[in-house]
């Protein structure tokens, strides 16, 4: 069943998942001095609305889970803005499509080292970016 798709890769139970998404939204407010008053407040903008996905990958149970991993840094590395869409529900295939993004940063870490070197547990944090001039309109995850 899949949960997730970021461009070719899909977070599916097996063998890529992840256990949680996390998405942040900011307007900008500075502050800015009145001569003889409080400061006041003016809307400047928006934030870079970051998403950030995080996982947890036992290599050993899941054929191809480290492979998948491994795809998705080569992807970023390639530098191209993907298509992100999430599944509506489990009776259908009927996806939301979220919009474009890009990958700013893959982080992970391997532990539980088994005898040939290689880690059989692999954490991993995802953090992508949306291109709202693209898409026309912010990614809501959560809505």
């Amino acid at each position: 069943m899949p949960l997730l798709a970021l461009g070719p890769h899909r977070f599916e139970i097996e063998p890529l998942n992840f256990q949680a998404i996390e998405q942040e939204f900011e307007v900008k407010w500075p502050a800015i001095s009145r001569f003889g008053g409080r400061p006041g407040r003016q809307m400047t903008g928006f934030g870079e609305d970051p998403i950030r996905i995080s996982g947890l990958l036992h290599t050993h149970e899941f054929e191809g889970s480290r492979e998948a991993l491994d795809s998705l840094v080569r992807t970023h590395k390639a530098a191209k803005p993907l298509i992100m869409m999430g599944w509506a529900d489990e009776e259908s295939l009927k996806a939301d499509v979220y919009g474009l993004v890009v990958i700013l940063k893959v982080t992970h870490r391997g532990t539980k080292i088994g005898g040939s070197g290689k880690p059989r547990r692999m954490e991993y944090d995802i953090e992508i970016a949306p291109i709202p001039e693209a898409a026309g309109k912010p990614i809501g995850i959560f809505l």
